[in-house]
């Protein structure tokens, strides 16, 4: 027993690991000089100390050593065990990382020996962790970078599109204005006519009263009322002046669509001018009129002595277009939309509030509505472009758009352009 021990300890005497040879309570019987290093004390304090029957705790404390002794471990399953990256502090107060293996040893009359190493990879454990650091920090760049390349693709598609919906409402409008042209030669020509017509039949039958006055032969008599008979005489005496109201109401009404579809159409390039929004907004109603016809209720608040706002008219029509077409779309059978417009913040901004009766916003969309391509209809019949562009072109203007939900009712949205326009000049002709 004496040779192994011998043989044992003067192997671990030339190691550059620290390492003890404990019996089976933990008692310290060798010790190496790289382990007398680590518990800071000098040759003759440490060797008095083992020659007490100090412990290897009490000399060395790792911070497993109360709850899961590594000696122990190995002592009780008698197989070798080794666990990383254990923490401990050396004598001189300096905090360690050691790889401890500890290895069970039965000698001679049953005695059982536990051999003990403590590698220090204090310096191995801080690299890793600066490594493990710098590539957290990378991966963390890189999903950044691939988040601002999501974002700046998003935002190329956004203004791809928004450059081709502004191209199609630049061709739409030159459309509409050619059209507008076209109609208003017939137009004109049917509204300019009907006083001559009216003329016409008042002097027709001025003759037919004085040919009603006059002596005929029975035979003519007899023709004259019978032809008067079968072009039922007294009902067109009765009818004709209502025939002509009827197309002279018909031709104002189309006359005024004209003008509507010329004024919405009119973007004005990219100038600023003083506008009526009110009147814009009366526009946009009559437009979509087929969309209301015999189902919506419009009502109206406010919209007296709003001063005329500098603006970009078109832009700002086509802002109340999408939101009062959206309104009339939420609304399933019949109900209501409220344009409500007044001053604000004492006149120095125009606050146009449009609300209605439909299901409202839920909660999940209330953040999402906005967003570019984001769209709640069927595949082919929403770009999810209309809030977006909406968006963009009031904060052109200088302006606010808000949305939400109003108590007892459906979605309310709220749109503030300021009466003396953007704080840049020409920055609303940029909008979309």
């Amino acid at each position: 027993m004496a040779k192994l021990f011998d043989q044992i300890t003067s192997l671990l005497d030339s190691t550059v690991d620290a390492a003890v040879v404990l019996d089976g309570e933990r008692r310290v019987r060798h010790y190496n000089p790289a382990y007398q290093a680590l518990t800071g004390l000098r040759g003759r304090a440490l060797a008095e100390r083992v020659a007490a029957g100090a412990r290897c705790f009490e000399l060395f404390k790792l911070d497993i050593c109360a709850e899961a002794c590594v000696g122990c471990k190995a002592r009780d399953s008698g197989r070798r065990i080794r666990v990383d990256e254990i923490a401990a502090v050396r004598g001189d107060g300096e905090d360690l990382t050691c790889i401890v293996t500890a290895v069970p040893l039965e000698v001679a009359d049953g005695e059982q020996l536990i051999i003990e190493t403590y590698r220090d990879v204090t310096a191995d454990v801080r690299i890793q962790r600066r490594l493990k650091v710098a590539l957290e920090h990378e991966r963390r760049a890189k999903e950044d970078l691939e988040e601002k390349v999501r974002e700046r693709t998003a935002e190329l598609r956004a203004a791809q599109a928004q450059l081709v919906h502004q191209e199609k409402m630049s061709s739409l409008g030159r459309l509409v204005a050619g059209i507008a042209h076209e109609l208003n030669n017939p137009i004109n020509f049917v509204y300019g006519n009907v006083d001559f017509l009216g003329q016409y039949m008042e002097n027709l039958l001025r003759l037919v009263a004085l040919v009603d006055g006059a002596p005929l032969p029975d035979a003519t008599r007899a023709a004259y009322e019978a032809l008067k008979a079968e072009v039922e005489y007294e009902f067109l005496l009765g009818d004709w002046q209502k025939l002509l109201r009827s197309i002279r109401a018909g031709a104002e009404r189309t006359a005024a669509i004209v003008a509507d579809l010329k004024t919405f159409a009119r973007t004005g390039g990219t100038e600023l001018a003083e506008a009526d929004l009110v009147a814009g907004i009366d526009t946009t109603l009559n437009l979509i009129a087929p969309l209301l016809k015999n189902r919506v209720d419009v009502r109206r608040r406010g919209g007296t002595r709003i001063p005329r706002v500098v603006c970009n008219a078109g832009h700002l029509n086509q802002v109340f277009m999408n939101i009062l077409t959206n309104a009339a779309q939420a609304i399933v059978g019949p109900g209501w939309i409220e344009v409500e417009i007044a001053t604000v913040d004492d006149g120095a901004a125009v606050r146009v509030v449009v609300a209605d009766s439909g299901s409202g916003i839920g909660p999940d969309l209330m953040a999402k509505i906005g967003d570019p391509f984001f769209t709640t209809k069927e595949v082919g019949e929403g770009t999810g472009l209309g809030l977006w562009i909406t968006a963009n072109i009031v904060r052109a203007h200088g302006g606010t758009l808000s949305w939400g939900n109003r108590a007892g009712a459906g979605a309310e949205f709220v749109v503030t352009v300021p009466v003396a326009g953007p704080a840049k000049d020409g920055e609303a002709g940029r909008a979309p």
